[in-house]
C-alpha cells in the first residue's frame, strides 16, 4: 500500500511535467530557481488588517499608465467578491471603436496556512512545473510571474498576493502579444499600498 502511494505521487509529478503548461514566453530566459528576497522586511498590513475592498490598495491611475498606447479610456474597480480570501475585480475600458470595450483583471489575497514552513519548496515546485513561470527578484519574500495566465504571485508574511492583469482588447488581438504584461503587473504591485 505504501509503495502504491509513492508510485501515484511520482506518476502525478511526471504527468504534470509532461502535460502541464507548455507555453513559454518567446525570446525570454525563464528563471528556474526561486529568487527569495533576503532584503524583504515585512508587510505593511497583516491579512486581517487588509481592507475587504482590495481596490483601495492599487492605483487605477497606475493601471491606466501601464496600458499607455492601448487606447484605455478608463480603469475602474468592479464589485468585490469574497471566497476564501480577499478579492476585487477591476476593468480597463477601451476605446469603443475597438473590437471589444473592456477587459477584466483581478487582485486577490489568500491567507497562508499557519505554521507553513515549507513554502519555498512549494513555490519552487510551482516554478519548475509551470513552463511559462519565471522567478522575479526583489518583490515581497519571493515572486513568480506565470506568463501564460498573465498572473503575478507575490509571497508576503502570512499571505500571497495574486494579480492577473487584463489582456489588451481580447486574447486574440495582435497588440495583446506585443504588450509587456510582466512589467505591467510588477509596476502595479510595486506602486500598490501593500509595502
Amino acid at each position: 500500500m505504501k509503495h502504491l502511494k509513492y508510485t501515484l505521487v511520482f506518476v502525478s509529478i511526471l504527468l504534470a511535467s509532461c502535460f502541464g503548461d507548455k507555453n513559454t514566453i518567446v525570446g525570454e530566459e525563464l528563471g528556474t530557481e526561486l529568487a527569495e528576497n533576503k532584503s524583504f522586511s515585512g508587510n505593511k498590513y497583516s491579512f486581517n488588517d487588509l481592507p475587504d475592498n482590495l481596490g483601495d490598495l492599487i492605483s487605477m491611475e497606475e493601471v491606466k499608465r501601464q496600458y499607455k498606447g492601448a487606447n484605455v479610456t478608463e480603469a475602474k474597480v468592479d464589485q468585490v467578491r469574497r471566497f476564501g480570501g480577499k478579492y476585487c475585480d477591476f476593468n480597463i475600458l477601451f476605446d469603443p471603436s475597438m473590437a471589444s470595450s473592456y477587459s477584466k483583471g483581478f487582485l486577490s489575497v489568500v491567507e497562508d496556512f499557519q505554521g507553513d514552513s515549507n513554502w519555498q519548496e512549494q513555490w519552487q515546485f510551482k516554478l519548475t512545473s509551470l513552463k511559462s513561470a519565471e522567478s522575479i527578484s526583489n518583490l515581497g519574500k519571493a515572486a513568480i510571474w506565470i506568463g501564460k495566465k498573465r498572473k503575478l504571485e507575490v509571497k508576503m508574511d502570512g499571505y500571497t498576493i495574486l494579480l492577473e492583469v487584463p489582456a489588451i482588447n481580447g486574447i486574440n488581438d495582435p497588440d495583446a502579444k506585443q504588450h509587456d504584461y510582466k512589467s505591467t503587473a510588477i509596476n502595479i504591485i510595486k506602486n500598490s499600498k501593500f509595502f
